[in-house]
């Protein structure tokens, strides 16, 4: 079949081929031809053999088969004939220039070997599917024998057909071309060749103990776990066969189960980030053009060769303008999916009389991918949240460490919080056209959000997989501690025991869950899919084997049963040891940043390569007016943040945390006041916008602080309207830091730069004052009825006295 493959690219050769010199060819290119032909027919003759003798072996294909033969063979004598006729006469092969005869015969060459390629493949997974039927056969009468010696009857009969099985299996994974298929392929003929061992010990101990429910536990979790492996065969054997209605709607639900490692937190990010950037929206200055043509049409290129170098300046400086951040924090990006439809026609009839270029956009890739379509953000926004949801397995996990856990959510965060301004930018860039936005580096936000986000859930994982030696070697230790207890029938020890290995347990599948949602490989994802799976099942067999040990500590069959569980999961802690350190190698090259290499580099300061830092301004008279009203609103809040902490004077001290952070926000958001009047010791717009900082990281640790504080007040009013102010506090900070850290070229770009950090400050301020009056309304009604020792990351707070203490 490979010559046929090998003949057919030179008949692809011949076929494209033209002549420049029509009427003469040399002898050599003739006799070149006609052996083409031959060698191509002769490769068919062969090809339609194997076919024909296949077909007579399987009587259902073979009418099938014998007629995809015969068009094979009249195909290639037809191919065979051209270049005879070419090759006989000098001025024949000019005939080769009207190619269609050959095309034809080339199409029906192929169709033909198709077809046989199909059938054979059909007759191959017969086979298979017939194997797997015959041991499941076996296997129901495994079950059902009474007497050992009629199980070694059966045994003997069930190896020599996982012998067979094993081989069809061997040569149909090789064949397999779809990664995840040939991983599931390969994990379910692992487990059956591993469970077949435990199947004739635990069977063997059934019927020697037939009165142990221990026992039959071992053997009925065995024929469980080789059935779901035969299941696992048949399901990708078929994949993508034609079934009947009832098949394919089981089909469904299996491909629910089998393929569920596809929705890992990696998968989904990578799908969040590939959106974005197929969402990336593309300018382009078309004169007269209305601006509802946003279309994601590719030939944008048409009048850009027309451009002179202003037009191109001044599109550049649409991209690189100031974004209009009005950041509407109450209002949720599902809003934002849903504007810009009639509000952006009303628009656009306005301004369509106008005589002025307006911008077109488009998108780069697909035609039903653009930010500018509402099913777009639905999708951006759907996807997001299924990122979450993934993410929840690393907050949830009760081996994650604090600091990791924080980190997970606070990028989370920040990736709703990017995707929220990209919105609306877009839905702003709908409604004015002619307005300038930087939604590029929106998107490369967004996308950055989402890398960051995959390097913390690797450092998660990394770090709960640097157990994986302790925990190997204390699982060694806790089976040889379960297997000596057994023998010397200590059921209380035993009992003690068990529970320690099930919590030993529960932290393997802690980090083989992580593991898989970090996998960048489908093969990775599979396997660690399935390490999970024969852990979740085969860990607890251990234990019952030691129970069913424990009571016929004198039984050898007994003592075989626990030990083949013991390989078993020996071989189990070994298989997530290789999986973790494939998983963690893999992601650490693919997310390494790379690095660049200079032949030389510049002195500092020369050749324009070192930019100057803008020097620090002051705002003058007629700015200062601008931000008064700004200014005045934040003073009033701190008034309100004074009274809200004078309440805790009476019934608190110094080093009461709230009270203390509280203080220190309000002193810092006083000076920021002053700053707008031009007074205080905050003299430039630098000085400004470092306080802002300080401020954040201030708001982040209260916030850390009342968090701790909330898990003691119980459920009710208070604590629902104490978190639900709390939540808001993360998005406001991280929104003040963005607008802080946003670079300026310019004094006016500098003035809207603080006034967007006035404006930041005082909301953030705002939620800072309702989150202390609440804790102050929490804390009063607690102390009425008991007093509560609360632990903090630096003390204890004691509710009763209202206070932290050291």
């Amino acid at each position: 079949m490979a010559t046929t493959y090998g003949r057919q690219g030179q008949i692809s050769t011949l076929i494209q081929h033209r002549s420049e010199r029509p009427h003469i060819t040399s002898e050599r290119t003739l006799r070149a031809i006609g052996r083409v032909g031959q060698a191509v027919n002769l490769a068919v003759e062969r090809f339609v053999t194997v076919g024909e003798t296949i077909a007579d072996d399987n009587h259902d294909i073979k009418q099938d088969m014998y007629d995809a033969c015969k068009e094979a063979r009249a195909a290639g004598s037809s191919i065979e004939r051209l270049c005879d006729v070419a090759a006989s006469d000098p001025t024949g092969y000019a005939q080769l220039d009207d190619r269609g005869p050959m095309v034809r015969a080339a199409r029906a060459l192929l169709g033909s070997v198709t077809r046989v390629l199909l059938l054979a493949d059909i007759v191959v997974v017969k086979q298979l599917l017939l194997a797997k039927d015959r041991i499941s056969r076996t296997l129901g009468r495994l079950e059902s024998v009474a007497t050992f010696t009629e199980f070694v009857k059966a045994f003997s009969v069930f190896g020599a057909e996982m012998v067979e099985l094993a081989h069809i299996t061997g040569d149909r994974q090789n064949d397999l071309k779809d990664e995840r298929r040939r991983a599931q392929m390969s994990a379910a003929r692992l487990v059956l060749e591993r469970s077949t061992m435990m199947l004739l010990t635990s069977s063997k101990t059934s019927l020697r103990h037939p009165e142990c429910t221990y026992s039959k536990e071992n053997r009925d979790t065995v024929f469980c776990q080789m059935r779901r492996a035969m299941d696992l065969i048949h399901y990708v054997v078929k994949d993508g066969v034609l079934e009947s209605t009832n098949d394919r709607n089981l089909s469904r639900q299996q491909t629910i189960e089998w393929d569920s490692e596809r929705n890992t937190a990696f998968t989904c990010l990578k799908h969040f980030s590939r959106l974005v950037e197929m969402a990336r929206p593309r300018f382009d200055r078309v004169p007269h053009q209305q601006p509802s043509a946003m279309t994601s049409s590719t030939s944008v290129a048409q009048g850009t060769d027309k451009d002179t170098n202003a037009e191109r300046r001044e599109r550049e400086q649409l991209m690189r303008s100031n974004s209009e951040r009005d950041r509407s924090t109450n209002s949720h990006p599902r809003e934002l999916a849903n504007m810009g439809g009639r509000e952006f026609n009303d628009h656009h009839q306005h301004h369509q009389q106008r005589d002025v270029s307006l911008a077109k956009f488009s998108c780069r890739g697909e035609a039903a991918i653009s930010i500018f379509l509402p099913d777009t953000r639905e999708k951006l926004i759907s996807a997001l949240e299924k990122v979450c949801e993934r993410t929840q397995d690393f907050t949830d996990s009760a081996y994650t460490t604090h600091e990791h856990r924080e980190n997970i959510l606070l990028l989370c965060d920040r990736a709703k919080l990017e995707l929220n301004q990209l919105l609306r930018i877009a839905v702003n860039m709908e409604q004015h056209p002619n307005s300038s936005f930087d939604i590029d580096s929106c998107v490369d936000s967004v996308v950055g959000a989402a890398n960051d986000l995959i390097n913390q859930l690797v450092l998660t994982a990394q770090d709960q997989a640097s157990d994986l030696p302790h925990l190997t070697k204390l699982g060694i230790e806790l089976v040889t501690l379960l297997r000596t207890i057994a023998l010397n029938h200590e059921i209380d020890r035993l009992q003690n025991s068990a529970d320690r290995f099930h919590e030993h347990i529960d932290h393997m599948l802690e980090i083989c869950k992580l593991l898989r949602h970090i996998a960048m490989t489908e093969t990775l994802q599979v396997q660690a899919k399935f390490a999970e799976i024969n852990v979740r099942i085969y860990g607890p067999q251990v234990i019952t084997a030691s129970k069913a040990l424990c009571s016929y500590p004198n039984s050898k069959a007994m003592k075989e049963n626990l030990e083949v569980f013991i390989d078993m999961w020996q071989w189990l802690t070994t298989d997530i040891t290789t999986i973790s350190k494939d998983i963690l190698d893999l992601a650490q090259t693919n997310l390494k940043p790379e690095k660049q290499g200079y032949l030389s580099l510049p002195r500092p300061g020369k050749h324009g390569t070192t930019s100057k830092p803008l020097k620090p301004t002051r705002l003058d008279t007629e700015e200062q007016e601008k931000i008064a009203k700004s200014g005045l609103e934040m003073k009033m809040i701190t008034n309100e943040m004074d009274a809200e902490t004078d309440k805790w004077n009476s019934t608190t001290d110094e080093n009461n945390d709230i009270v203390k952070r509280a203080k220190n926000m309000s002193a810092m958001a006083f000076s920021m006041y002053q700053f707008t009047k031009g007074e205080g010791s905050l003299r430039t717009t630098q000085d400004l916008f470092t306080q802002a900082e300080y401020f954040a990281e201030e708001a982040n640790r209260l916030y850390k602080v009342v968090r701790q504080f909330s898990y003691q007040v119980p459920a009710g009013g208070p604590k629902k309207e104490l978190l639900d102010h709390l939540d808001k506090v993360p998005t406001y900070v991280q929104t003040l830091q963005f607008c802080v850290k946003e670079s300026t070229v310019g004094k006016s770009a500098t003035f809207v730069k603080v006034d967007h950090v006035i404006q930041e400050t005082k909301n953030l301020m705002n939620i800072i004052s309702k989150v202390v009056s609440v804790c102050f309304d929490c804390a009063n009604k607690i102390q009425k009825k008991k007093t509560v020792v609360f632990t903090l990351s630096d003390g204890r707070w004691d509710l009763g006295n209202n206070k932290v203490v050291i």
